[in-house]
Parts: structure tokens; C-alpha cells; sequence
């Protein structure tokens, strides 16, 4: 299988391999302090309210980094591929904040920078995979990211837990200090991934693709899937990583969880690969879906650590397989529902908005429901119903928008 894989990967283009290669080195980094930033805000302030606050501000920055700067590099037709460099200097610049603030405000603004820079990223790399990959090859593509990101959540908490236990207990300057010093060092690698990649500078936006976008009869329909993939965003963000805390006790536990289940996942992804099509990607995503809504339904009802092992073994198979699933969905709405003698940018940037929105509107909701609850068992287990909602709504809206022949 993996002698196959790897002929499949050298087989692609170089461009398509660049981007593999950003996309992994992201989410190297990502999986090395994603989870750990959720836990660093909650044993900073104790607050899960605040938690939640923090990360509507992380997806506000995405969307300045996305919408905001993607329209004003539209308008000044600038080259899209200067997204790479920007986006890992940003989010640097947003850790060495985190880092050395104290207070409430430092850690907003803090997020809102790796936002921003999160932003920046996914503009960049959306902007490519749209203009360099083939629908047919997009499949077995999505998998290689997604596998490639599986091998890093055993590899980053890992390297996680390593640094966590030395900053604690060799340097003692806290647990996780060590981790946001050192990782944004891998963003470095970057740098040598990008000649490959032609120049992109946008056409400008105009207001045409603004009234398409919210008549189209498609993107209206969009607007389901959009949802539920905007409500999983935010929650995934916050829930699964103070779960983990409130059970298991301590960063260093989390860390050591988490790498003993990342290997097996990717190995699982990478047996799907080989048989993922463009026919049975619809089955797939739902028979993942289903499995996975049931899952955390039944892990909010128990609540566990027994209940906790069987959730994340689950969670670390069919996670990934529906990540696929989505990445594949989101590539081709944002590359069929254009208006007429436009390319896919426009619809790029204005379906992020409408992400934005949504994400907005789930972050309000969960924190009306957080004032209404009593302990943090109860908002983690309500956190997770939701969860289990939005993973059904983003089937439902991707079944949708399929059926009508994208």
C-alpha cells in the first residue's frame, strides 16, 4: 500500500506537490499547539466562556485574513502566492504574543493574529488548489493532506509532550511556553516549497459577484452545508480539547493520549485513499458522518474516560476520512456556482464571509447556552451534542449541493 501511495505522489505534478507539502508543514504546526492553545487559555483564565470568546476572534481574523485581504489583493491585483510568506510571519508574530502577554486583552489579540494568519493561509492555499488541481486528482489529493495531517497528530503531540515536560519540569517557565517558542521555527520550511508554484493575481471582485452569489439559486442552497461546517469549525476548536483536559487532568496526560491514537488514523486514511472516487465519495461521507454523530451522541450521554478512549479511537478513524469528504465538497462549490466569465475567486472570498457569519452565529448561541448551564461537565457535554448536530447538517447540506449535479 505504501510503495503504491508513494509512486501515486511522485506521479503528480510539481505544483500539486507544493502544495502538499505547505499543507502539511501547516498542519504540522497546527497539530503540535492546536489543541495545546485551547488548554493554554483555560488554565491561564479558567474560563470557558472566555474560551469560547477567544475563538470567535481567532475565526474573525481568519476572515479579515481571508475576505478582507483577498478583496483588497483582488483590487490591487497582487500575487496571491505572497499569501505563504505572510501567513506564517503573522502567525509567529501571534504566538510571540500569546506567549509574553498576561492578560485577558493580550490573549485576544494574540488569537486574532493567528487568525489572520490562519486566514492568509487558507486563501493562499485555496487560491491554488483551485487554479493548479484537476477534479479527478483532487480525491487522492485530499487524502494525502488528510493522511499527512494524521501522521503529524501522533508526530506533533509527541514533539508537544516532549517540549511541554521540558519546559515544566527542566526549565520551569511553565508547560507550555517551550512549545509556542519553538514551533513557529517549522514555518520556516515553507519557504522552500513555493518556487513551484505560478504567479495568481485575482481579477477584481466586483458587485456582480456579490448579487450572483446571493441569488444563485445553488449557493443558496450552499448556505446548509456552509452552516454546519461553520458550527463544527468553531466547536472543534474549543470542545474536544477542554473534554480531553476536564478528563484526563493535565496538558502532559493530553499530550501522551494524543499521540498514542495519531498513527493509527493515517494508516486507515490511506487504506480509504485507493478506493475514494469521485462516485462514492457521497457514500462515504455519509456512512462517516452517521458513524461519527453517534459516536459523540453517545460520548456527551456517558462522559468517561473509558467512554473518552472509544470516542477518540472512532474519532481518529472517521475524522479524518470525513475531512476528505468536505475538502473535496468545499474545492468543487467554490469552483462551480461562479457567475459566467468569472473564475472561482470571487466565490472563494464571498463564501468565506458567509462562513464567517456562521461561525459567528454558533459562537453567540454556545455562549447563551454556557450563561444557562451550572458546571463545565454540563457546557463540554452540550458543546458536544452540538458537535454531533453540525457533522448532520454538513452531510445534509453536502448531499444536497451534489445532487444537483455541481
Amino acid at each position: 500500500m505504501f510503495q503504491k501511495t508513494l509512486a501515486r505522489f511522485k506521479g503528480l505534478r510539481p505544483p500539486v506537490r507544493s502544495l502538499v507539502f505547505l499543507f502539511w508543514i501547516f498542519t504540522f504546526t497546527g497539530s503540535v499547539t492546536g489543541i495545546f492553545t485551547q488548554i493554554f487559555l483555560y488554565e491561564r483564565f479558567t474560563s470557558v466562556f472566555f474560551n469560547v470568546v477567544a475563538s470567535m476572534l481567532f475565526n474573525t481574523g481568519t476572515m479579515v485574513g481571508f475576505c478582507v485581504f483577498g478583496y483588497l489583493a483582488s483590487r490591487w491585483r497582487r500575487n496571491i502566492k505572497q499569501g505563504f510568506a505572510a501567513s506564517f510571519v503573522v502567525m509567529t508574530l501571534g504566538f510571540i504574543v500569546l506567549i509574553s502577554g498576561t492578560s485577558m486583552i493580550a490573549a485576544c489579540i494574540a488569537m486574532t493574529f493567528l487568525g489572520i494568519g490562519n486566514g492568509l493561509f487558507w486563501l493562499t492555499v485555496h487560491t491554488f488548489e483551485l487554479s493548479q488541481t484537476k477534479d479527478e486528482e483532487r480525491d487522492f489529493y485530499s487524502s494525502l493532506l488528510s493522511a499527512g495531517s494524521q501522521v503529524f497528530s501522533f508526530l506533533g503531540p509527541a514533539l508537544a509532550t516532549l517540549l511541554i515536560w521540558i519546559s515544566g519540569m527542566v526549565f520551569h517557565i511553565g508547560n507550555l511556553t517551550l512549545l509556542f517558542i519553538i514551533t513557529p521555527v517549522f514555518y520556516l520550511l515553507g519557504f522552500f516549497c513555493f518556487s513551484a508554484l505560478a504567479d495568481y493575481r485575482p481579477a477584481p471582485i466586483r458587485l456582480a459577484d456579490l448579487w450572483h452569489f446571493l441569488s444563485n439559486r445553488k449557493n443558496q442552497i450552499a448556505q446548509i452545508y456552509l452552516s454546519g461546517g461553520a458550527f463544527h469549525d468553531i466547536l472543534q476548536n474549543i470542545v474536544p480539547s477542554l473534554v480531553v483536559l476536564f478528563i484526563l487532568g493535565s496538558a502532559l496526560n493530553v499530550g501522551i493520549f494524543s499521540t498514542l491514537l495519531g498513527l493509527f488514523s493515517a494508516v486507515c486514511v490511506l487504506m480509504v485513499a485507493h478506493h475514494r472516487t469521485s462516485e462514492n465519495r457521497l457514500l462515504i461521507f455519509g456512512i462517516m458522518t452517521l458513524i461519527m454523530v453517534l459516536t459523540t451522541v453517545w460520548f456527551g450521554a456517558v462522559f468517561t474516560f473509558i467512554a473518552l478512549v472509544v470516542y477518540t479511537i472512532i474519532e481518529s478513524i472517521v475524522a479524518p476520512l470525513l475531512r476528505v469528504s468536505i475538502h473535496v465538497t468545499d474545492l468543487k462549490t467554490m469552483e462551480s456556482m461562479g457567475r459566467e466569465n468569472s473564475d472561482f475567486y470571487a466565490t472563494m472570498i464571498l463564501r468565506d464571509l458567509s462562513l464567517w457569519f456562521w461561525r459567528m452565529l454558533i459562537g453567540v448561541i454556545f455562549l447563551g447556552i454556557i450563561t444557562l448551564l451550572h458546571s463545565e461537565k454540563e457546557m463540554l457535554v452540550a458543546g458536544l451534542y452540538l458537535l454531533a448536530f453540525s457533522s448532520a447538517l454538513t452531510f445534509i447540506g453536502a448531499r444536497l449541493l451534489l445532487k444537483t449535479n455541481l
